[in-house]
C-alpha cells in the first residue's frame, strides 16, 4: 500500500466511524495503537517524503534514565545544559538542532491551550462539587435508612427466637457531618481520576495558577547565550523544576554548532506517558517523524514493563525499524557489592561482566518476543544484533570537569557520591590522575553511542526510505486491526441483543427494584466480610514472607563477623616509661613500649551488602507481587463470594445476567491502582566493601544493625500502610450500591435495545456492513 492509498483508506475508516456514530467506541483503541487522523497522517508522511531532510533520532525512557546526562555528554561535551527532571510533571519535550549560532526557542502553552486547560480546570471543579453533592445526600440518607433496616430486622428475628432479649439491636456508629464530608470527596476524587486528561489538565492549571497567571504570548519565546553555562542558566527559568515559566513551556528547541549535529535532529521526549495530556500529544507526533530511537533504561532496572512498552510502540506500532537500547549509570552497575566481589576490584573486569547480564537477559527476552511475534522477527534479530549500549553519561561529565574534582563535594553532590563509590570499590583503577580519567571514559563508553549515530548518518538515505516503507505498513496494520475490532465489538453487541428476551429482561428489572434494598445490604454483609477475610491473609502473607526475609538477611550478615587477634605498640606509663622513650630509642626502638595482645572485630562488608540487597528485593517482590495480583485475585474470589448471595436473593437464574453482574462490578474495582514499593540501603552501607577492621567495623555492624531495626519498623508501617489504604480504597468504592447501580442501568440498556430489536440489530448491521466494506 503506498502513501496515497494510505491516506485514501484512512479518509475512507474515518467518514465510515463518524456517520456510524462509532467515534466512542473506536476512541480508545486508536490512542492505544497509534491510529491518527487523516489529516496529521497526510501531513506525517509528507514530512517524511521531504527531499534532503535530516535524519530525526528519537530518544525515548522514562523519567531519571538518564536520559539528560547521556545528552548533555553526547552533545554538550559533559555540561550540564540540558537539567534533570525530578518528575514527569517537570520532564520537558527537547528537539536539538545544528546551527551556526547558539540559541533556543520556547513554546508556550498558547493563550488557547491555556483556554481549554481553564475551561477543563473548571469542569473538574464543577463535576468534584456536584459528585460530592450528590454522595452526602446518599451518604445521609443510607445511614439512617440502614439503622431503620437493621432495627426491623432485629425486631422480626426477636418474635421468632427463642431467647427474648429486650437488648436493642446494635446501630452503626454514625459518621458525623464532617467525615460524610471526607468520606464524599475522596469518592468524588477517585470517580474524576477515571478521567486521566481531566485530572491531568486540572493539575497543570493549579501549578499555573501558583506561579501567577501570565499572558504567555507576551513573553519572548528566544534565549541568547554566549556559552553552554549560560544557556543552562536561562533554561532553568523555563524547564527547571522550579523556573518560573515551567508550567507554561510545552517544548524546547536548542539549535547548536555542534558538528555532531549535522544532518541530524534529535528529539529528547518525557515519555508517552505524559501526565500532560497536550505535551503527550505533542511528543506522540515528534516521535512518528522519527528514524532511530534510543531506548534508555537504568542498567540496575533494565527493560522493565515501561520499558518494553516503549519498544512495542516504537517498533510494531509507529514501525521504526532501527532501534538502540542503551543500559544507561553504568557507574551504579559496577558499583554493586556482588560486582565488586565477584571482579576482585578489577574494574574491566567488572564491566565486562555487567555487560553480559544484561546481554544474557535482554536476548532471552528479544528471542521471546520474537516467538510471540513472528511477523517482527526482522526488528528482534537487529536488536540482538546491536546489543546493549552500557554507559554513563555521568562519568563522561566527570571526566571533562576532572579539573574541578576538589568542589565536586559542595557543587556537585552526584558527581561527589559516583567518585567515592568508584573509587573505594576500584582503588587501583583510580590511583592516579591518568588512570581516574582513562576509567571514567571506560565507564562512559560514549564512543559506542557516537558511533550508533555516525553508522546511521552514513546510512541516511537507506534509513529514510525504509522508515517510510515500514510506517505505511505499520499504518495498514493499525486501521486493520481498529476496523476488526470493531466489528468484533459490534458483533457480540448484536448477539447478546438477538439472544436476549424481552420477557426475562423486564422481570430481571423488576426483580432488581424491588429486591434493590435485600441485594443491596446482601451484597455489603458479603463484601464487608469478605474485604475483612481478604486483608487478613494479605496481611499475614506479608508480615510472615518479610519476617524470613529480615531473619535470613540478620543471620547472614552476622556469620559475616568474626573476631581477630593483634598485638599492639602501647607507651609504658609513669616516669621510667618517659626517661626510656627520651634517652635510650638510640639503643632500643622499642624502648618504653610494650606489646599488649588485643581482639577487634572483623566484618566482610560486600557480603553482608549482598545479604541486605537481597532482603530488599524479597521485600519489594512481595509487597509489589500482592499489589500486582491484587486485582485479578480479588476480583475472582469475590464473585466466588458476592454472586452466590444474588442468587440467593432473587432465587431464580432466570432473572439473573450473569454477564451484565461481572461487567458491573468491573467497573465499580477497575480505578482501584497502588503504587510501587521500592527500598534503597544508606549511602553509609551500600558504598561499603572488602574487609573492615576495628573502629570502621564496629560502626558499620551498628550501622547494619540499625538498618534492620529501621527497615523491619519500615516495612511493617509499610505493609500496614498498604492494608489500610485497601481498606480504605476498597470501603469507599460503596461497592453494593455501585454494582446494583450499574447492573440496573446495563439491563435498562440493553431493554431499550431489545424493545427495539429489529431497528437495534439493523443498525449495528449497517455499522458492521460498512466497516466490512472498507476491507
Amino acid at each position: 500500500m503506498n502513501a496515497q492509498e494510505l491516506i485514501q483508506k484512512s479518509a475512507l475508516i474515518e467518514k465510515v466511524i463518524k456517520e456510524q456514530g462509532l467515534q466512542e467506541k473506536a476512541g480508545p483503541f486508536m490512542s492505544d495503537n497509534a491510529v491518527i487522523k487523516t489529516e496529521e497522517l497526510e501531513k506525517t508522511l509528507k514530512g517524511m517524503q521531504a527531499e534532503n531532510r535530516g535524519l530525526k533520532v528519537g530518544i525515548i525512557g522514562r523519567v531519571k534514565a538518564g536520559k539528560s546526562s547521556l545528552l548533555n555528554a553526547l552533545i554538550f561535551e559533559g555540561v550540564e545544559v540540558l537539567p534533570k527532571a525530578a518528575t514527569p510533571m517537570t520532564a520537558s519535550l527537547t528537539v536539538l538542532k545544528y546551527a551556526k549560532t547558539l540559541s533556543a526557542q520556547v513554546e508556550f502553552y498558547s493563550p488557547k491551550d491555556i483556554s481549554e486547560l481553564k475551561n477543563e480546570h473548571e469542569r473538574y471543579v464543577r463535576e468534584f462539587n456536584r459528585i460530592v453533592e450528590e454522595e452526602v445526600k446518599k451518604q445521609k440518607e443510607k445511614q439512617n435508612w440502614k439503622n431503620k433496616t437493621k432495627e426491623l430486622r432485629s425486631k422480626a428475628l426477636s418474635m421468632f427466637s427463642k431467647d427474648k432479649s429486650d437488648k436493642e439491636a446494635p446501630k452503626e456508629r454514625v459518621l458525623s457531618d464532617e467525615e460524610i464530608l471526607e468520606k464524599s470527596r475522596k469518592i468524588a476524587k477517585n470517580t474524576l481520576n477515571e478521567d486521566t486528561k481531566l485530572v491531568s489538565s486540572h493539575d497543570q492549571y493549579e501549578k499555573m495558577k501558583k506561579s501567577g497567571l501570565l499572558n504567555t504570548e507576551k513573553l519572548d519565546p528566544h534565549i541568547q547565550a554566549n556559552s553552554l553555562e549560560e544557556l543552562n542558566q536561562k533554561l532553568l527559568q523555563f524547564v527547571g523544576a522550579n523556573g518560573k515559566y515551567m508550567p507554561y513551556t510545552k517544548a524546547v528547541q536548542i539549535s547548536l554548532n555542534n558538528p555532531n549535529l549535522k544532518d541530524l535532529e534529535i528529539i529528547d521526549t518525557p515519555g508517552v506517558n505524559d501526565p500532560i495530556a497536550s505535551r503527550e500529544e505533542r511528543t506522540k507526533a515528534l516521535l512518528k517523524e522519527c528514524d532511530v530511537v534510543f531506548v534508555i533504561s537504568p542498567s540496575n532496572q533494565f527493560l522493565t514493563d515501561s520499558g518494553m512498552d516503549l519498544f512495542d510502540r516504537v517498533s510494531n506500532k509507529e514501525g521504526i525499524q532501527r532501534v538502540y537500547f542503551v543500559a544507561s549509570q553504568a557507574d551504579s552497575a559496577v558499583c554493586a557489592p556482588s560486582e565488586v566481589q565477584n571482579s576482585r576490584h578489577h574494574l574491566p573486569t567488572a564491566l565486562e561482566n555487567a555487560q553480559k547480564i544484561l546481554s544474557s537477559s535482554f536476548n532471552a527476552t528479544m528471542s521471546l518476543l520474537e516467538k510471540k511475534y513472528p511477523h517482527q522477527q526482522e526488528i528482534f534479530e537487529s536488536a540482538i544484533k546491536n546489543g546493549i549500549i552500557l554507559t554513563s553519561g555521568a562519568c563522561f561529565s566527570m571526566y571533562n570537569d576532572f579539573k574541578n574534582q576538589a568542589s565536586w563535594e559542595s557543587k556537585k553532590e552526584e558527581y561527589y557520591n559516583a567518585w567515592r563509590n568508584l573509587t573505594n570499590a576500584y582503588p587501583d583503577a583510580f590511583s592516579s590522575d591518568d588512570k581516574s580519567k582513562e576509567s571514567l571514559l571506560l565507564l562512559s563508553n560514549i564512543d559506542a553511542i557516537r558511533g550508533r549515530l555516525e553508522e546511521a548518518a552514513k546510512e541516511k538515505e537507506y534509513i529514510i526510505s525504509q522508515r517510510l516503507q515500514k510506517y505505511l505498513e505499520a499504518q495498514a496494520n493499525n486501521l486493520h486491526n481498529l476496523i476488526t475490532q470493531l466489528s468484533q465489538d459490534l458483533e457480540k453487541e448484536k448477539n447478546r441483543i438477538k439472544d436476549a428476551d424481552m420477557g426475562a429482561i423486564t422481570k430481571q428489572i423488576e426483580a432488581y427494584k424491588k429486591l434493590s434494598d435485600e441485594i443491596e445490604i446482601g451484597f455489603r454483609d458479603a463484601y464487608e466480610e469478605f474485604i475483612f477475610g481478604f486483608i487478613k491473609n494479605i496481611r499475614d502473607g506479608l508480615d510472615e514472607t518479610l519476617t524470613k526475609a529480615i531473619q535470613k538477611a540478620s543471620a547472614g550478615a552476622q556469620n559475616e563477623e568474626e573476631e581477630e587477634y593483634y598485638t599492639e605498640r602501647v607507651k609504658q606509663g609513669g616516669t621510667l616509661g618517659s626517661f626510656k622513650r627520651n634517652f635510650l630509642w638510640w639503643a632500643d626502638d622499642d624502648a618504653g613500649y610494650d606489646e599488649v595482645g588485643r581482639t577487634r572485630a572483623v566484618v566482610k562488608a560486600g557480603a553482608v551488602v549482598d545479604y541486605l540487597i537481597e532482603m530488599h528485593k524479597i521485600c519489594e517482590k512481595a509487597l509489589n507481587d500482592s499489589v500486582g495480583s491484587f486485582k485479578i485475585v480479588f476480583k475472582k474470589e469475590l464473585y466466588a463470594k458476592v454472586f452466590p448471595v444474588l442468587r440467593q436473593i432473587i432465587n431464580d437464574d432466570d432473572l439473573i445476567d450473569e454477564v451484565a453482574f461481572k461487567k458491573s462490578m468491573h467497573a465499580v474495582l477497575d480505578p482501584i491502582e497502588f503504587e510501587e514499593f521500592d527500598y534503597t540501603l544508606p549511602s553509609e552501607i551500600g558504598a561499603k566493601t572488602g574487609f573492615l577492621k576495628g573502629d570502621e567495623a564496629d560502626q558499620f555492624i551498628q550501622s547494619v544493625e540499625k538498618h534492620l531495626r529501621d527497615f523491619e519498623a519500615e516495612t511493617e508501617n509499610d505493609v500496614k500502610e498498604y492494608c489500610t489504604d485497601l481498606r480504605k480504597e476498597l470501603e469507599k468504592q460503596d461497592f453494593a450500591s455501585g454494582v446494583l447501580s450499574k447492573l440496573k442501568t446495563d439491563m435498562q440498556n440493553l431493554k431499550n435495545q431489545v424493545q427495539n430489536k429489529e431497528q437495534s440489530i439493523a443498525q449495528l448491521d449497517a455499522q458492521i456492513k460498512a466497516l466490512k466494506g472498507i476491507q
